[in-house]
């Protein structure tokens, strides 16, 4: 019979505990259930560069284009790279009929490819092209009829084509036009301008999954509050309200909930740097402000991401120039923010990029001085702890993988020296179900080779965290018990990293698990 075990508290970084009836007992601490960061691996990654691109595929991300330094000055990029946190590896992509070096471009992800549009090298382009990773191929997109050349604009994914809207043409001019994009057919259509906000740079779009909502920007230095709702099924506009909307703004981020659009930060008129934030209804046309009691610093050129439930912000430039590192989420639910851990964080940047992957923020590249630009290719991984679970079920202790037995996903062969493996842990025999969060387990390391170590941490992980759960000696059998997150992308995976220089054989056992 399972023993329902209902947690009452959180206990830091140590144990948790909790209660069955009258009976308290002390629970092992979830290995690497933490706030932490990790930094990109350096080794094969594009060359320092910020106002770049960045797109999430769903398993890597894609930086694509940008500017950097050398003797001459700035140099625009047609180079990128695809970064995979599992492996924290990157391999270049293909530079063959790539688009022509550029910055101040967009990018989106249709679900298959990437598609970047427009830019500047100099003077401003009305061209693009479409990346497939799987072939590591560049085609061009069609010109004609394209929107007139531009950077600093906003671009859409609708789900079947691209939207992108306004920014700066030849000249300086901002542009109070746009255009939508169909890949499936290569052909380009005008947006309506009629009712269209007033044309603007440095603004901010997303895509509602019906309509696309721009707001902020501005124009000759003059900052605007204002917005509009575009419906390409009509190809019509409609202003988004200005009561109780946010200050004037530009240079901010916005984010898309599933319900209502998050705008925070920015540059505001009379060089006044901002702290404050809007949410706002598109269902309602309403604005409700953000708290600013806990707010990160006042910054612009920062990043944020929506990760399904809080809005994470980080990085950008303050007062006097001065770049910042450190960020914070804010929780819509409880109007309230909470800062991010700056142990281990990337150095202090704008102009960066940040894609959610589903459970965690990767930041790249950028500029850490605003004033004299100077690009990285550095980058981190932030992870936050896994929610803390309701309830813990038992179970008759169950084996889930040993290495010794014929090879397999959950069997041999042993674990190599100084490598990582990944064991599905749910929808197994053991009866663990899809919706559990984390396990139980007793480990066990046998016929080690060399002295070493075995760390348990979640399969959707890219690195292992810094503490172990079993250290061994060459010959000699040891057990530990740890209760271990899942990973949170749907495989129910662990991973185990053999710290060793020679091979061991693993051996894990569950009973119970969380969920």
């Amino acid at each position: 019979m399972e023993t329902i075990v209902a947690l009452r508290q959180r206990t830091g970084f140590g144990a948790r505990r909790a209660c069955i009836g009258a009976l308290s007992l002390l629970l092992p601490a979830i290995a690497g259930a933490t706030e932490i960061w990790l930094p990109t691996s350096l080794t094969n990654a594009p060359t320092a560069r910020y106002d770049h691109t960045a797109v999430w595929t769903g398993s890597k991300m894609i930086v694509w284009g940008g500017i950097g330094r050398d003797v001459t000055g700035g140099v625009p990029f047609s180079s990128g790279g695809i970064y995979d946190p599992a492996t924290d590896t990157w391999t270049a992509t293909s530079t063959t009929n790539a688009p022509t070096a550029r910055w101040f471009h967009t990018a989106v992800w249709t679900g298959s490819k990437m598609i970047v549009w427009g830019g500047r090298a100099g003077g401003p382009f009305s061209s693009g092209g479409i990346y497939d990773p799987p072939t590591d191929t560049w085609t061009a997109m069609s010109t004609t009829n394209a929107p007139e050349a531009r950077f600093s604009h906003t671009a859409v994914w609708t789900g079947s084509k691209m939207i992108v809207w306004s920014g700066i043409g030849t000249g300086g001019f901002t542009l109070p036009s746009g255009g939508i994009y169909d890949p499936a057919t290569d052909t380009w259509t005008a947006t309506s301008t009629t009712n269209a906000p007033t044309a603007r740079v440095f603004h901010t779009a997303v895509w509602t999954g019906s309509r696309m909502i721009v707001w902020g920007g501005q124009d000759t230095g003059v900052p605007f509050s204002s917005g509009g709702i575009y419906d390409p099924a009509t190809d019509t506009w409609a202003a988004t309200s200005t009561t109780n909307a946010p200050a004037v703004r530009y240079s901010h981020t916005a984010v898309w909930t599933g319900s209502t659009m998050m705008v925070w930060g920015g540059f505001s008129s009379g060089a006044f740097i901002l702290s404050s934030g809007g949410i706002y209804n598109p269902a309602t046309d309403t604005w409700t402000s953000t708290s600013t009691t806990n707010a990160p610093t006042a910054r612009y050129d920062h990043t944020a991401v929506w990760t399904g439930s809080t809005m994470m912000v980080w990085g950008g430039t303050t007062y006097l120039g001065m770049n910042l590192s450190g960020g914070a989420l804010y929780d819509a639910s409880n109007d309230a923010w909470t800062a991010l851990s700056t142990t281990n964080e990337p150095t202090r940047r704008n102009s960066h990029t940040a894609v959610w992957t589903g459970s965690r923020m990767i930041v790249w590249g950028g500029s850490s001085d605003p004033s004299a630009p100077a690009p990285t290719s550095t980058g981190g991984t932030y992870e936050n702890s896994a929610p803390l679970p309701q309830a813990f079920y038992t179970l008759s202790p169950c084996r889930v993988a040993d290495t010794r037995t014929a090879a397999g996903s959950l069997g041999g062969p042993a674990l190599g020296a100084n490598t990582t493996r990944s064991f599905p842990v749910t929808g197994g025999a053991c009866g663990i179900p899809s919706t559990a969060v984390a396990v139980s387990v007793n480990l066990t390391a046998v016929g080690a080779a060399a002295a070493g170590y075995l760390t348990l941490f979640p399969g959707d992980r890219a690195s292992a965290p810094l503490a172990s759960n079993i250290n061994f000696t060459p010959g000699v059998t040891r057990a530990n018990n740890a209760v271990v997150p899942l990973a949170t992308d749907g495989t129910g995976t662990i991973k185990v990293k053999n710290g060793s220089v020679g091979d061991v054989h693993f051996v894990l056992d569950v009973s119970g698990y969380f969920q």
